[in-house]
């Protein structure tokens, strides 16, 4: 029987062994090193949630000539779960410029209560300076949008005849420039039978880690994966009008976002606070619209 030579190789079990720590060095080192770089440029895998500054129920029920008129009711438990967050608001407002001056002045002493009977005795009549507006808060993680208007009517029945994306000074700052922000604006039909459900209007966009987007994927899920943001939170913004089409109800969508959006950024986080990765909230200067004049309300009408 011939004698192994100084030059045979090692056995199958020597092989796998010294590969394994050859691997197990590698992965060790890379996890060192992805640590080392993460500590070093602030990277963040885990989102640490944001708390709103106040709750959204406060949202004041007067907004310039805009008035609530529905109760902030509660959702059942079931479309909690399918919201995904117990953090919301849904009302209807009103825009008190179309009522004669004594019905006005009623609906402004009314209590909220009183308010909402009188809404759903008379809502038909007031179809056209009625909105809905819904915000729900998420945050914590980075999960896609988990309900947008783009699939929620279409499960329900409708289709969408026009698809806009717009841009309106609607935010709440100080240079012409700076309050414009895009938003989405759809306009559904009943897609079994349009003369049964009035075709519905549908605006919404998100506020993301203190910035404004529209886009649920390539907007808000791309700010929230962020590594240089270790805090992560989103807002959606949608508000709602059952005319026609867009074209009426943008005048109308856009003049109440006017009034809403400085209320609006008063109770969710401090936008200043998120630009690049900032952790600790400033002050954003936040400025309401002025009175509309007799011309722009006769233009909304």
């Amino acid at each position: 029987m011939s004698q192994l030579s100084a030059v045979d190789p090692p056995a199958p079990r020597t092989r796998s062994t010294l590969a394994f720590i050859i691997v197990a060095s590698v992965l060790i080192c890379a996890a060192a090193l992805r640590d080392t770089v993460m500590a070093t440029m602030q990277m963040s895998f885990r989102k640490e949630p944001v708390d709103t500054r106040l709750p959204l129920s406060v949202i004041k029920s007067e907004l310039g000539p805009w008035v609530q008129m529905t109760i902030d009711r509660a959702q059942s438990a079931d479309m909690e779960h399918e919201l995904g967050t117990r953090q919301y608001i849904f009302r209807d407002y009103y825009d008190t410029r179309l009522l004669k001056p004594v019905d006005r002045d009623a609906v402004l002493k009314m209590s909220i209560e009183d308010r909402d009977k009188f809404y759903f005795a008379r809502r038909g009549e007031m179809l056209r300076g009625r909105v809905y507006l819904g915000i729900t808060y998420y945050t914590g993680g980075t999960d896609t949008v988990p309900h947008v208007a783009d699939r929620c009517y279409v499960a329900d029945g409708f289709k969408p005849s026009t698809y806009d994306v717009v841009t309106w000074p609607v935010l709440p700052r100080a240079s012409d420039e700076a309050k414009n922000t895009q938003v989405r604006l759809i306009n559904f039909i009943d897609q079994i039978d349009s003369q049964q459900r009035r075709p519905v209007q549908v605006a919404y966009f998100f506020q993301v880690n203190g910035a404004y987007e529209q886009d649920p994927v390539f907007g808000v899920r791309r700010r929230l994966s962020s590594l240089l943001q270790r805090r992560a939170y989103f807002a959606k913004i949608e508000v709602r009008t059952d005319l026609e089409n867009s074209l009426e109800a943008a005048p109308i969508v856009k003049d109440f976002l006017q009034y809403a959006m400085p209320e609006v950024e008063r109770v969710l986080p401090d936008p200043a606070g998120f630009e690049a990765g900032a952790d600790a909230p400033t002050t954003v200067p936040v400025t309401t619209p002025a009175t509309t004049t007799a011309s722009e309300t006769a233009q909304l009408q």
